[in-house]
């Protein structure tokens, strides 16, 4: 089963994580694609939705580093569930807040390869148990070496764009 790698995606990793790139113009303008040019600490700098921008977003850190990855992210506003009364014995509301307060966050890691213009990310571990037998990809639309552009599933259109900037 294949998913898209989206920052807004119900299951882990969304890399985060998997890519195919497509270059327009002048390919030599551009970097290759490895495995190896992508190795570094990632966020998340821009998106664009139905061409709409957001260039506050909310955080997204991807390590990648010899064939694995990690993602953490935060998919919506979070707010902090104020401290039970008593935690061995949870109250109905004080549950939910729980709950409140963690689900927007969405974390995975696992392995990744470059085939062609193609990441393929396969999450070892994830926060949602859904999310652990998924393989990822989406399209690299732009790589120049400190910044990646991604946009949907090779051969499927998407009204979404996400650019990771390089922090290391």
């Amino acid at each position: 089963m294949k998913r898209k790698l989206s920052t807004k995606a119900p299951h882990s990793f969304a890399l985060i994580a998997a890519f195919a790139l497509s270059f327009s113009g002048n390919a030599f303008a551009q970097p290759a694609l490895t495995a190896k040019s992508l190795e570094g600490v990632w966020k998340v700098t821009k998106i664009v939705k139905a061409g709409v921008a957001d260039t506050n977003p909310q955080p997204v850190l991807l390590i990648i580093s010899r064939g694995y990855f990690s993602v953490l992210r935060v998919r919506a506003p979070r707010k902090q569930a104020p401290e039970p009364k008593d935690p061995k014995h949870l109250t109905d509301a004080e549950k939910i807040a729980l709950y409140e307060e963690w689900a927007p966050y969405g974390a995975s890691g696992g392995t990744y390869e470059v085939k062609g213009n193609t990441w393929i990310n396969q999450n070892v571990v994830a926060k949602n148990v859904k999310g652990m037998s998924l393989k990822e990809e989406a399209v690299i639309t732009k790589f120049d070496g400190n910044s990646i552009t991604v946009s949907g599933e090779p051969g499927k259109p998407s009204d979404t764009e996400t650019t990771y900037t390089r922090v290391r």
